[in-house]
């Protein structure tokens, strides 16, 4: 199962994030970060807030193409024209300081969230950040590595990256809300052009 990339969502996760006042705010951090709003968004209301394609990595799970855009908006040149887009459009917003080996993301301006984010999309964002902002990109990693859904991707993968399956993120998880994960199938279905059964 997959959603289709919302670039502007995603671009205004990232701006929200880098306008958030979050220390050490790394493109690791900010993957890691908005690898939670999704996943607490999708065990809630059916759906992740970006779209984006999770991959199971050595550092954990994924967004693959706002990793991509980030390591484009650093100056990488190989990626798909999404994340050259989100790119793009990150520079309307954010700043690097390079002071720090790893460079850390700031915004000088924000977005207008509302134009691309629901209430919720919102909502799955600043909770993330107040839980998890404070923690570092060690922590993150730990406890991300723990999820079911990493650790059964990780264990069966034929090659590097592989994708998890976002109906796996339901396992485990006790912030699950009954009936997301149905909604979830019923958002697929309907987004591929299938009558929802």
């Amino acid at each position: 199962m997959r959603f289709k990339l919302d670039v502007d969502k995603t671009v205004a996760a990232i701006v929200f994030l880098a306008a958030s006042g979050t220390r050490d705010l790394t493109k690791y951090k900010i993957v890691k970060l908005l690898f939670l709003a999704d996943k607490h968004h999708l065990v809630r209301y059916g759906r992740t807030v970006t779209g984006d394609r999770i991959c199971a990595m050595d550092y954990g799970p994924v967004p693959s193409v706002a990793l991509d855009a980030l390591n484009v908006f650093l100056g990488a040149d190989r990626a798909n024209s999404e994340a050259r887009e989100i790119a793009k459009q990150l520079s309307q917003y954010i700043v690097v300081d390079d002071r720090y080996r790893n460079k850390h993301f700031n915004a000088f301006r924000t977005c207008d969230y509302n134009r691309s984010l629901s209430p919720s999309d919102l909502g799955a964002l600043e909770a993330v950040v107040k839980e998890h902002g404070a923690k570092s990109f060690e922590e993150l990693k730990a406890m991300t590595h723990e999820l079911f859904a990493y650790r059964k991707a990780w264990g069966d993968r034929s090659g590097d990256n592989p994708p998890m399956n976002f109906e796996d993120l339901f396992v485990e998880d006790p912030d699950a809300i009954e009936g997301a994960f149905e909604e979830m199938i019923e958002n697929y279905e309907l987004a591929r052009g299938k009558p929802a059964v």
